[in-house]
C-alpha cells in the first residue's frame, strides 16, 4: 500500500500539470441501458492509490441522516469500493474500470439506468496535485425512445404486390376460364375434322394428285396440334375423340 502511494506521488511530480477531464457532451441513454460516464486524468497518470469520488451535485443530502449527508454514486478509497456512504439506488449498479486506473481512467459504468438517474455527475480526485481535480458530466435519459408504438397508422400504404392467397385465387380463375372454353374449342375441332375428312374424300374421289392430299393432311395435323395445346382437363378427352374421328374419316 505504502509503495503504491509512493509510486503515485513520484508519477504525479514527473507528469507535470494534471487535470481531470470529463465528457464535454451530454451522455444520452434510454431507460434500461448500461452507460459509461467518461472521465480521465490528463496527462495519463496512475491513480490506483488515490481516492476517486463520483457524486450528484443536483441531489440534496438527507438532513435526517447524519451519516449520509454526503451521498456518493460511487466511492473508491484505499484500493476498494466504500459502500457505507453510497446512495442506495446505485447499490450494485456502478463500477470503475480498475485495470485502467493505472492509466488515469476513472470513468464510471452505470447499469440499467432509469429516469431518476438523469442529471449531473461529478468525478473528483481530492488528493490529485492539480488545480483542476474534478469535472462535471451530464447524463440525459430519453424517455420517448423507450416507447414502442402499437397504433395502426391512419393512412396505411396500399401494397401493389398480391399476397399468396390472391395469387392462388387468380391462378384458379384462369384455370376455371380455360376449362369453360375447352368444350367450345373441342366442338370447333370436331367440325374442322369432319370438314377436313369430307374434303379429303372429295379430293380422292376426284382423283387429284396425292401431293395436294398430303399437304392438306399436314395442315390439318398442325391445326390439331395447336388445339391440343389449348385444351386442358375435360377438353383432353374430347380432343382424343376428335383424333379418332379424323383417323376414321381418313381411312375411309
Amino acid at each position: 500500500m505504502h509503495q503504491s502511494r509512493f509510486q503515485t506521488k513520484i508519477s504525479l511530480h514527473l507528469s507535470g500539470p494534471l487535470q481531470v477531464i470529463g465528457s464535454p457532451q451530454p451522455i444520452l441513454a434510454t431507460p434500461g441501458d448500461d452507460v459509461i460516464l467518461p472521465c480521465h486524468v490528463e496527462p495519463p497518470v496512475n491513480v490506483a492509490g488515490l481516492t476517486v469520488e463520483w457524486s450528484r451535485p443536483d441531489l440534496r443530502p438527507d438532513p435526517n441522516d447524519l451519516q449520509k449527508r454526503v451521498g456518493f454514486v460511487h466511492l473508491y478509497r484505499d484500493s476498494r469500493e466504500v459502500l457505507d456512504m453510497k446512495i442506495s439506488s446505485y447499490v450494485l449498479r456502478t463500477a470503475l474500470f480498475l485495470d485502467d486506473l493505472r492509466r488515469g481512467n476513472i470513468s464510471l459504468k452505470i447499469t440499467n439506468v432509469t429516469l431518476a438517474d438523469e442529471g449531473r455527475y461529478r468525478c473528483f480526485i481530492p488528493k490529485l496535485k492539480s488545480l483542476k481535480k474534478s469535472s462535471i458530466i451530464r447524463l440525459d435519459i430519453d424517455q420517448s425512445s423507450n416507447k414502442t408504438s402499437t397504433e395502426t397508422p391512419l393512412y396505411p400504404k396500399i401494397l401493389q404486390t398480391p399476397g399468396p392467397t390472391e395469387e392462388m385465387h387468380s391462378e384458379a380463375g384462369d384455370v376455371s376460364s380455360r376449362s369453360r372454353l375447352a368444350p367450345l374449342f373441342a366442338f370447333l375441332l370436331i367440325v374442322a375434322f369432319v370438314v377436313g375428312g369430307f374434303l379429303v374424300r372429295v379430293c380422292v374421289w376426284k382423283k387429284k394428285k396425292r401431293k395436294k392430299v398430303s399437304q392438306m393432311l399436314y395442315f390439318l395435323f398442325l391445326a390439331s396440334m395447336y388445339f391440343l395445346q389449348v385444351l386442358e382437363n375435360k377438353g383432353n378427352r374430347m380432343c382424343n375423340l376428335c383424333v379418332d374421328l379424323f383417323l376414321w374419316e381418313t381411312v375411309d
